[in-house]
């Protein structure tokens, strides 16, 4: 027998999400995923307790109906076989996820807290990304929490064809935790919640109707439906179980706690107006590749223009970092410039316009296919390339990234 399966209850018991009622107030969540009244039993709170974990560590507080995976026995041979894979054939991906989460934890950990939500959430982002803050899935989910653009922007986030915030692990954490806090809500179990996140509520809800509208909403039901959901959706919540369990043995993927990535830090500062990464890089007296792994969000390297935006800087670095961009005439903060298409323009010709070459054109703009350009679409002009003409478009609001695919959300 899977050497795993013998302490497997125990360390069930020890990683369940805890059950507590969690409410925040976020934009829309009425429209987009509508709140019940109901509330059944395995949401009412217990007593913090001790559970009988590896290590007799303490644990998340868990629900009266308790955890699925202890009555379940494919949900326990599934933990079981996710354990397998990554101890044997898959332990690269995990241990560069753990060493990853060193840089991220303390903050992800803050935000759970804040929100009382249960610790094991941290593990979240090591199923979804291996804990890269850049991982963009063939669906266009993007970042350290996988959301897709549409998403992101329902939870406030900004994403464009400047400024893409899913790339930002500080808002994106924010926004994603509370996504996971309105799903909770509307799934009224963390079970539910979790395959929710992953499918998208609309595809829960619908299996929730074939089902026969089962009440109540608990962990139970998931294993009664999981038949009814996609591969990934039903493989989504026994992966979460087994990340949790590995994380707790480290020793199993051959990486001390020790060997974590150093947490982030960094100084937070405000810029008026556009400016570009090089720029700001030259300010904050850092080379520009460091600038923009600090700033992941500035997708092609661009503060946009006409707002305050914040940025990062070497920790130590903020007030320095000010006074000499304070002394950069505003004219010349920036090396690129925007133009908005317009009817009838071609991409050579706008090249042709500036003085730019077309290579170089395409090298600013990789994602613009030049004989499907849409009029409102926003390019970057290298500024050294030319002078601006007379009557050119800067964009202030650019077309968003729009995405063929995703999880649904209503």
């Amino acid at each position: 027998m899977n050497r795993w399966l013998t302490p497997f209850v125990l360390a069930i018991t020890a990683v369940v999400l805890a059950m507590m009622p969690v409410k925040v107030n976020i934009r829309g969540a009425d429209s987009v995923l509508a709140h019940t009244s109901h509330q059944s039993d395995d949401r009412m709170p217990l007593t913090e307790r001790i559970c009988g974990g590896w290590n007799g560590r303490p644990c998340d507080p868990t629900s009266r109906s308790g955890p699925p995976a202890a009555r379940d026995g494919l949900i326990e041979e599934e933990v079981a076989r996710w354990l397998d894979r990554w101890e044997t054939g898959r332990r690269g991906p995990v241990q560069r996820g753990l060493k990853r989460m060193g840089r991220y934890e303390n903050y992800v950990d803050a935000e759970l807290a804040a929100r009382d939500l249960p610790s094991s959430l941290r593990y979240l982002p090591l199923i979804e990304a291996d804990y890269y803050h850049l991982a963009v899935s063939p669906a266009g989910a993007a970042g350290l929490w996988q959301l897709m653009p549409e998403t992101a922007r329902w939870l406030g986030l900004e994403v464009n064809s400047l400024v893409d915030q899913r790339f930002d692990v500080h808002a994106a954490t924010q926004a994603a935790l509370d996504y996971l806090v309105a799903l909770h809500d509307r799934f009224q179990c963390w079970f539910l919640a979790l395959a929710a996140y992953n499918a998208g509520p609309t595809r829960i809800e619908r299996a929730i109707r074939r089902h026969g509208g089962a009440r109540p909403r608990n962990d139970a039901l998931f294993g009664h439906i999981r038949d009814r959901l996609p591969k990934e959706t039903r493989d989504f919540v026994p992966r979460f179980l087994a990340s949790v369990r590995l994380a707790g043995d480290l020793s199993a993927v051959r990486l001390a706690a020790s060997e974590k990535d150093p947490p982030e830090r960094f100084d937070v500062v405000r810029v008026e107006g556009a400016t570009s990464a090089d720029v700001l890089a030259d300010a904050a007296g850092i080379a520009e590749d460091e600038f923009r792994t600090l700033n992941p969000h500035l997708r092609i390297g661009l503060v946009p223009a006409g707002r305050s935006t914040r940025l990062r800087v070497p920790v130590g670095a903020g007030e320095v970092f000010l006074a000499r961009l304070a002394e950069i005439p505003v004219g010349e903060r920036s090396t690129l410039r925007e133009h908005t298409v317009a009817p009838g323009e071609a991409l050579v010709r706008i090249a042709r316009r500036y003085g730019v070459p077309l290579d170089a054109l395409r090298t600013v703009n990789p994602d613009v296919e030049p004989r499907r350009m849409r009029i409102g679409s926003v390019l970057l002009i290298p500024r050294s390339a030319g002078t601006m003409t007379a009557g050119s478009l800067i964009a202030t609001n650019p077309s968003p990234i729009r995405s063929t695919k995703g999880r649904d959300l209503q």
